[in-house]
């Protein structure tokens, strides 16, 4: 019984004493790709259909960064709120 009694005080105070450490998971590579560069329209373009052309291209690049981007806020507040649900009882 004593042996029982000190074998578990001993590995009590061995998980108290030992600090661990634990941080947040790392983000999925895909959300965390850097968003291309917008495109400049050229000054001796005078086109109309060039400059349309640059202004959707632009826009869609624009957007679909919004969308990664949005997905990685997502992402990081989830697992910040499981993190700190875990963690900070």
């Amino acid at each position: 019984m004593r042996l029982l009694l000190i074998t578990s005080v001993l590995l009590l105070s061995g998980c108290i004493a030992t600090p661990v450490k634990h941080a947040l998971p790392e983000a999925p590579e895909k959300l965390t790709i850097r968003c291309p560069k917008l495109k400049e329209m050229p000054l001796e373009e005078e086109r109309l259909t060039e400059f349309l052309k640059t202004v959707t291209q632009n826009y869609t690049t624009y957007y679909e960064c919004a969308v990664k981007h949005d997905g990685l806020v997502e992402w990081y507040q989830i697992q910040k709120k499981i993190h700190d649900d875990v963690f900070n009882k």
